[in-house]
């Protein structure tokens, strides 16, 4: 028996608030789990002896350190694996004496019992400590996702937010549970939020394909500190250990990250050119009435062919090029007065980052929400009314031969077929994950940004760029943000206004 199993099974019941193990709390927490949607969860208001946790939390703001980690699924400001406390010299975990009691206090084995018994799940390992803490802070978020990683079984989080000035909801940092489509496909908005506070403990078993959640973006200066991790299976040697049959392991939904890392062919989203023979098309260029139709939506100073030749050069010496102010100024007005008029409507253009409600923007015959959110989610224009809604114009623009024939004048390419879609990120709720080129031949990336304010996103500090980056090592997290001279990010695009970008 292993020294750290020792102190794990010592009973540590009157370190947790009182009550918490008497028949009716736990009976009372059983069928809050049971009846819980959209999939098993809990939460319990007061976990800890607050005196504990308060020493806890002083010795983690007094001597630990934390590193910004930062991939397209999560910005979060992180300690190492607690389970590690174990190795650290005397006088170093002399200075982390409580959060070492409260690691084991998480870990014993009555508190496993209380888990296995309030969830159902069965017995739970205590030799396989997982956890660490987080502190999410001014623009730090997890997106969606469902925990299934080796073998969890429950998740849980133990919040350390300030006890003496209670977090408010409008500061953001909640957690968001989603229900499901269908298994492995999660709905686009949360159904439950639960916003963190002081000693609040929740928790939630690991279902494949079910159990996806996020933790909405923090806004203003709080810090949003927690205790995060895992109860994992017993492990191979100990009580309730098992190896799952062939059944179970077809049976499984795929996680949201296996679901991420495999290929899709995107063929069949473009839609393909009219031309009778795309073989043996040849090149018809700019011609006066192409350049005509062109001037009803572009700024002049890229239908000069002397420009074309000269952005031309360099998209083929860099594979890149941006367009600043490409539409003329009409079209313009008119795309700054649509876009200011929705997000004041929706009070997104105060200034102030908030953290709208969820469904904000949603408009009957114009904008719906898109998803999945493990994958992407932001706001799609559906109108077709291309007289009256700018958007739709500038889409039909987008696909009309004359541009086409604009695009291959510029990269020496002829496209074959396109998709696109216009979109809107609502601040705090909107993203898309990185994205790997599967279709075995080149695409080219065309796209308007627009932003009313452009000098706020300069430094991409809050977000709302495009980043390109490098084909990962697979030992490598894929979707890890480098510095470009760590071979990592390729090209950043910060968003701008009235900029259009080919890469």
């Amino acid at each position: 028996m292993s020294n750290k199993r020792q102190k794990v099974d010592i009973s540590f019941k009157d370190k947790f608030h009182t009550g918490l193990f008497e028949k009716e709390s736990i009976s009372s927490i059983e069928k809050a789990f049971k009846e819980s949607t959209p999939y098993f969860h809990c939460k319990i208001d007061t976990l800890i002896a607050d005196d504990l946790l308060r020493k806890v939390r002083k010795e983690i703001l007094s001597n630990l350190h934390f590193t910004l980690k930062e991939t397209d699924i999560y910005k979060v400001n992180q300690t190492g694996d607690l389970a590690n406390l174990d190795g650290l010299p005397e006088n170093e975990l002399k200075q982390l004496s409580s959060l070492f009691e409260l690691r084991n206090v998480i870990y014993s084995y009555d508190f496993r019992s209380f888990i296995s018994q309030v969830t159902g799940c069965g017995p739970l390992s205590g030799s396989k400590m997982d956890m660490s803490i987080n502190s999410y802070q001014a623009g730090c978020h997890l997106l969606n996702h469902d925990d299934v990683i080796g073998t969890r079984r429950v998740s849980y989080i133990l919040y350390l937010t300030d006890p003496d000035c209670p977090w408010q909801p409008k500061q953001g940092g909640a957690l968001e549970l989603y229900p499901v489509f269908k298994k492995g496909i999660p709905a686009t908005e949360p159904t439950v939020v639960i916003p963190p506070q002081w000693n609040q403990f929740v928790m939630f078993t690991v279902q494949p394909g079910h159990s996806f959640h996020s933790v909405e973006e923090v806004v203003g200066s709080g810090n949003r500190l927690s205790i995060s991790g895992w109860f994992h299976i017993p492990q191979e040697g100990e009580v309730g250990y098992r190896e799952l049959s062939s059944e179970e392991s077809e049976n499984a939904a795929k996680s949201s990250l296996e679901q991420l890392q495999e290929e899709h062919d995107s063929s069949d989203r473009f839609q393909k050119y009219q031309v009778e023979n795309p073989q043996e098309e040849e090149i018809v260029g700019l011609t006066e009435d192409v350049l005509v139709e062109l001037a009803e939506w572009m700024n002049p100073h890229y239908l000069d062919l002397k420009t074309i030749s000269q952005i031309s050069d360099r998209f083929l010496d860099e594979s890149a090029v941006q367009c600043k102010q490409i539409l003329n100024e009409p079209t313009l007005a008119k795309l700054v007065a649509s876009t200011t008029k929705i997000d004041d409507e929706d009070h997104l253009s105060n200034g102030h980052h908030t953290i709208a409600p969820h469904g904000t923007g949603v408009r009957e015959g114009s904008w719906v929400v898109q998803g999945p959110p493990h994958r992407l989610r932001y706001m799609v224009n559906t109108s077709s009314d291309t007289q009256e809604d700018i958007f739709a114009y500038l889409k039909r623009q987008f696909e009309s031969e004359s541009f086409r024939l604009w695009i291959s004048a510029i990269t020496q390419l002829l496209p074959v077929g396109f998709r696109g879609e216009a979109r809107r990120f609502r601040p705090g709720h909107d993203y898309t994950l990185a994205t790997t080129n599967t279709r075995g031949q080149g695409v080219l990336d065309v796209t308007i940004c627009h932003v009313n304010k452009p000098s706020a996103w300069e430094d991409g500090d809050i977000g709302g760029y495009e980043c390109y980056m490098a084909p990962h090592d697979e030992e490598e997290d894929p979707a890890t943000y480098k510095a470009a001279d760590e071979d990592g990010a390729l090209l950043t695009l910060t968003a701008g206004q009235d900029e259009l970008s080919l890469v």
